[in-house]
């Protein structure tokens, strides 16, 4: 057996597209020979061939990520299947290792991101869970609000494709500050927002978005992209009006907006439920609803992360606290990340510095660990309780705690 690892070539495209349909199970609706939308360029990939026939694909989007308020870029990998016939033979493994490495030598993203559709793939290459994402299932007739809750004062208008420039700065001043959120480029808001790109994610394929936006004294505060399906049988549920509202998309400005978002969807009369896919953990409807338990909301992990570049990865992000912390990585793909480092944090983007020491750690902990502190999805002092961290006798975890600190929970709206 001979092995090659590159990208694939213009001419192959159709053969990259064949593995995928072929992994994720849609082989049987399209024709074996037609390509698939051309939205992985060959010089983003890197796939294994085995004595010359393509047996693994993989591929990286090249991404801006908040981490906390500050930016990263970050390898959106993208697009990871092996045939059943050449599966259990290493291929993604030497993949992986292959690619950190180039990413790391040339100092390309210091992080790489994904989707998985099954986290325990990647969990085996230093990959942790670091967001976790909400759906909501919600009758609108149960849609109410707490009484202390101040009421929506704007007013809403239908937008449309043509004011994406609008939608792009709400976004932007959205995201500016949280913790998780992609920068966007204009096919992810065709596939995410619009619903005008085809969307992997979108099981139910039902069209393009109604864009409704919010203003408060004439000024845009909010939009939500949502669509609409006749659904009389869905889930099980052979009851009631027939139709389901789906929301692909909201940003919020100011408390009011995120209420008047609730107030909008209580008016859908014929609709059954109003289904939120993604939302985030610590999301203001958990809140600020009367009845909060009636959002039937179900957890699921979402971003799972991997440190490449350690040294210049942290520094990035904005810390919760200003101070100084020594801890230990393992990490046996990318042993540069690997030993004994010191944190000098600060509340500001770029203040913040890494660098090698032989102090005694305070914290040891695996790489996967490191990523799951720096998105905030669990604390230093429970990285200890879970096991996930082992302390030093006399360890600071309240200084480790107030350091790693987030604003708001991790998370990403966007699939890639």
């Amino acid at each position: 057996m001979s092995l090659e690892l590159r990208p694939f070539q213009p001419e192959e495209t159709a053969a990259f597209g064949r593995v995928l349909s072929i992994v994720f199970g849609n082989y049987g609706q399209r024709r074996p020979e037609e390509p698939q939308p051309d939205t992985v360029r060959p010089e983003w990939s890197l796939c294994a061939f085995e004595d010359g026939e393509m047996a693994t694909t993989y591929a990286a989007y090249p991404m801006v990520q908040r981490l906390n308020g500050g930016k990263s870029p970050a390898a959106g990998v993208t697009a990871v299947g092996t045939l059943p016939h050449f599966r259990r033979r290493g291929h993604l493994r030497a993949i992986m290792e292959t690619d950190l490495r180039r990413r790391y030598e040339q100092r390309m993203e210091p992080l790489a991101i994904l989707h998985a559709s099954i986290a325990g793939i990647y969990q085996r290459y230093g990959y942790a869970v670091t967001t976790t994402s909400v759906r909501f299932t919600i009758d609108p007739r149960w849609i109410r609000f707490t009484p202390s809750l101040a009421p929506a004062t704007g007013m809403w208008r239908e937008g449309s494709r043509d004011e994406a420039p609008l939608l792009d700065r709400m976004y932007r001043e959205f995201s500016s500050k949280r913790n998780g959120y992609l920068h966007r480029a204009p096919v992810m808001w065709d596939m995410q927002t619009f619903g005008t790109a085809p969307n992997p994610g979108d099981p139910q394929n039902a069209g393009p978005s109604i864009i409704s936006i919010y203003e408060e004294d004439g000024q845009p505060a909010g939009f939500v992209a949502w669509t609409a399906r006749w659904m009389p049988s869905f889930h099980g549920d052979h009851f009631g009006p027939g139709q389901r509202i789906f929301v692909r998309d909201f940003v919020w400005l100011t408390p009011g907006a995120h209420r008047a978002m609730w107030e909008f969807f209580s008016r859908f009369d014929l609709a059954a439920a109003i289904h939120v896919d993604a939302a985030p953990t610590d999301d203001p409807a958990f809140y600020t609803l009367l009845d909060p338990r009636e959002l039937n909301a179900t957890h699921r992990d979402a971003i799972l992360a991997r440190i490449i570049d350690l040294e210049r990865l942290l520094p990035l992000r904005p810390y919760g606290s200003d101070g100084r912390i020594v801890f230990e990585v393992r990490d046996e793909m990318c042993p540069w990340n690997a030993g004994r480092w010191a944190l000098d944090a600060s509340t500001d983007a770029g203040r913040s510095a890494v660098s090698r020491t032989t102090a005694a750690p305070e914290l040891t902990m695996d790489v996967a660990t490191l990523a799951q502190l720096l998105y905030g999805q669990i604390s230093p002092s429970q990285a200890v309780r879970y096991g996930r961290a082992e302390a030093a006798a006399g360890a600071p975890l309240r200084t480790w705690d107030a350091i790693w600190r987030t604003e708001y929970a991790p998370f990403c709206p966007n699939g890639f």
